[in-house]
């Protein structure tokens, strides 16, 4: 059984260590000059949420069959993982809703390739994905292979795309999430420009649901700039906690509607110009997300070259913004009219609304800092099935040879949020068992 995975980020690594366990032949190719794709900038927490109910809850428009594919194998997944050498760091992830574990990346990555190495595996690294081949009757039997030396094809009895979706590419971002507002900026490495998903999408595959959405992080806005590792420390996570107002002024989005602020991200990606603010007060700064206080996230942004305002009142702060473009009039009058309404227990109705938190904004010194969103990976992709097959345009059933693994499998988190390294850990080893005995 000769088994080909497209992409060595995390889901590409475990599918091509479980292929080889299983006795297949495994060929691994990597678009760009190292493995572990935009793993290696995460914080490596690896979880999902507790029950079926409140995966349901978090992500109601998700595939039930992958949801429950995901609750179920994880724990005996990150085991496996443990035991191939990946050491975890914290045994827990700090969330009520989440069970799961913080795994070391770079150490994981290493102890996944070299147990492929060890394993007899064949790694390609600078080997993009250009196309599958097929057969007369639709079967994938191969990939045609881009890279340094031109271009090739590798036979195949099974392909798992790993690619990790298209969230670094401008078009199909443009396309499918920002429909023309303007450029995303991306939040992982620069390879996942889709080769996986438009290699399938031509050779008849499906497309699932939610490609419209992404996972990724309200970030410091440019002039902002800063290197990929610096990722999960420049992150501004403390929308709850604070006001958030776009170029006109105005409050745009429920800034406390779940707990990853996974919508409030979504929600920036449609304001004009794909920028907006988020305002604090003194009280606000000294809030805590995890192990940073809410002042630390503020003092990064500064530090990378955000743009940060700091005001003693709520008058000036607007006065402030109104010199950057934004319509400080109608800022001062957000502030006040959201003031009002904690201070009357009606925040709820607001228009948008507003979740608790809804602590008001009359603290000194009141702060506003620039975010733009920032794409981490996509929610849609290719549809599959429960082995992570993944199926055909023309009638819904497996295309044959063809399975994905990974945020290449599209559909799970529709309606909000699931990790998508534990995608990558579950479906990787999924995709692996299915294509080592060739269910097709």
């Amino acid at each position: 059984m000769r088994v080909t995975v497209a992409g060595g980020g995390l889901a590409g690594l475990v599918a091509a260590r479980r292929a080889l366990e299983l006795g297949a032949r495994v060929t691994l190719l990597e678009k760009g000059d190292r493995l572990g794709g935009s793993f290696v900038y995460s914080s490596g927490y690896i979880w999902t949420y507790r029950d079926l109910p409140t995966f349901r809850s978090e992500a109601p428009g998700g595939d039930f069959a992958l949801q429950r594919l995901i609750l179920d194998r994880l724990a005996p997944c990150l085991s496996w993982l443990e035991e191939l050498g990946a050491p975890v760091l914290i045994r827990e992830t700090g969330n009520p809703l989440t069970t799961g574990a913080r795994f070391a990346p770079r150490p994981t990555v290493a102890a996944l390739s070299e147990e492929i190495a060890a394993s007899g595996g064949r790694v390609c690294l600078g080997a993009a994905l250009a196309g599958l081949v097929q057969d007369a009757r639709g079967r994938v039997t191969g990939v045609r292979v881009l890279s340094d030396e031109g271009r090739r094809t590798e036979e195949a009895d099974a392909v798992i795309l790993a690619s990790g979706g298209f969230a670094a590419s401008p078009e199909l971002v443009g396309r499918y999430i920002t429909q023309g507002r303007g450029r995303m900026l991306l939040r992982a490495h620069a390879w996942s420009t889709g080769d996986g998903f438009l290699a399938a999408l031509a050779a008849g595959a499906l497309e699932s649901t939610g490609l419209d959405e992404f996972y990724g992080r309200n970030l410091p806005a440019p002039p902002a700039a800063f290197p990929a590792e610096r990722f999960v420390e420049v992150s501004q996570l403390y929308g709850r906690y604070a006001v958030a107002l776009n170029q006109r002024g105005e409050r745009y989005a429920d800034e406390a509607a779940d707990w990853s602020e996974t919508a409030l991200t979504r929600a920036t990606a449609h304001q004009p110009g794909l920028r907006a603010w988020y305002i604090v007060d003194g009280a606000g700064l000294r809030r805590r997300v995890r192990e940073r206080t809410v002042g630390e996230m503020v003092a990064t942004a500064r530090e990378v070259g955000g743009t940060v305002l700091e005001a003693g009142t709520v008058a000036e702060l607007a006065r402030k913004l109104g010199e950057t473009g934004v319509s400080g009039d109608r800022a001062l009058q957000s502030l006040d009219e959201y003031n009002a309404a904690v201070a009357a227990g009606s925040a709820a109705e607001l228009s948008p609304p507003r979740s608790e938190p809804s602590a008001p904004v009359t603290t000194q010194p009141f702060v506003a800092v620039e975010v733009a969103p920032a794409i981490t990976h996509t929610i849609g992709g290719l549809a599959v099935d429960e082995g992570c097959r993944v199926l055909r345009r023309s009638d819904g059933l497996p295309l044959p040879g063809l399975y994905a693994a990974g945020v290449e499998v599209g559909g799970v988190s529709v309606g909000g949020y699931t990790s998508g390294l534990a995608a990558a850990v579950v479906f990787g080893h999924r995709a692996a068992e299915s294509a080592s005995q060739n269910v097709s």
